[in-house]
């Protein structure tokens, strides 16, 4: 297990490497600069104080030359100022983390119980009326994109019914509480589940039936278990295998979902920083923003890995 976990490692930080550069060579190449934004509406400028802002900014440099300067202080965990309010990115992204954290994480705990139990059902039930009903859950959530299952749901739920609200995290002009976030968070979280909901019931389905017709779970059956304890203890397991790789693979796109989730909501996380960054330019707040979220990906794959590893101990000898 131990070489299993540093090979994994390895290809993570290699993989970090990789997405950093990528990413920071595609936002030196958009049009426009941070120069241009930062003198936006200043009149009597001339070139020398351009290339004067320049020079201070480290934008009169190469790409690779300003890459490697702010990849020495990443690592010396610096991730520098905004261009846009001159605050300290690190605080910026403080800020704005636990409501991210707090729709994804919600979002995908409950997709997964969710499609488990629906999985599940169907399996052993197949082709019944909750057989159906699963699949056209499946179907209907994975084929609708975030943004448009937001747009439907704030119609319904926020204009028509007008029971819950269509944004922010907190009501204008009242003291926050618990319960109030709770309500806020309920369209983001539906609309993010949605779609991994349906995904995930389709995998869970198909292993739950595959593993269901082995012949260690005829040979547990004709012992005389109880068929709850086949289901939950040997066939469970071996079930989750599938659903585990599709969770790993599914992390990048919930964490771009959440970009536009939050935007159609108005929730103050990172995915509304992320956007006005890059409608700003604002360098240090892209690639820090982008520090975060590989990490997160990255380090949910690992512990992904290492759970596969667990329910599939033949990985982990690899």
């Amino acid at each position: 297990m131990g070489k299993y976990i540093i090979k994994r490692l390895l290809i993570a930080a290699v993989t970090f490497f990789g997405i950093t550069v990528l990413v920071y060579v595609l936002a030196s190449l958009a049009p426009g600069s941070p120069v241009e934004m930062i003198l936006a509406g200043t009149s009597n400028l001339t070139e020398t104080d351009v290339a004067r802002l320049e020079a201070q900014l480290g934008l009169d440099q190469p790409v690779y030359v300003q890459y490697l300067i702010w990849l020495k202080n990443v690592l010396q965990g610096n991730l520098g100022v905004s261009y846009r309010t001159m605050r300290p990115v690190t605080e910026m992204i403080a800020e704005r983390i636990a409501p991210t954290l707090m729709i994804t994480v919600t979002a995908l705990v409950l997709a997964i119980c969710v499609a488990v139990l629906l999985g599940i059902l169907a399996a052993y039930r197949p082709y019944s009326i909750w057989d159906y009903a699963s699949a056209v859950l499946s179907f209907v959530g994975a084929a609708t994109p975030n943004f448009f299952a937001a747009m439907i749901l704030v119609y319904f739920f926020s204009i028509r019914l007008g029971i819950l609200p269509a944004s922010g995290m907190y009501d204008a002009g009242v003291r926050s509480s618990l319960p109030m976030l709770l309500k806020h968070m309920l369209l983001p979280v539906v609309t993010l589940m949605l779609q991994y909901v349906g995904i995930y019931t389709r995998h869970m389905r198909s292993s739950m039936m595959e593993v269901l017709n082995d012949d260690y779970i005829r040979t547990a059956r004709a012992k005389g278990l109880s068929e709850r304890l086949v289901i939950f203890v040997h066939a469970f397991r071996n079930a989750l295998i599938p659903l585990v790789t599709q969770v790993g693979l599914s992390l990048p796109a919930l964490i771009g979902g959440a970009i536009i989730t939050e935007q159609v909501f108005s929730w103050p996380g990172m995915g509304t920083l992320m956007v006005q960054s890059i409608n700003y330019r604002d360098y240090p707040t892209i690639m820090g923003i982008t520090v975060l979220i590989a990490a997160f990906v990255l380090i949910g794959n690992i512990v992904i890995d290492l759970i596969y590893g667990v329910l599939d101990p033949r990985v982990a000898r690899r």
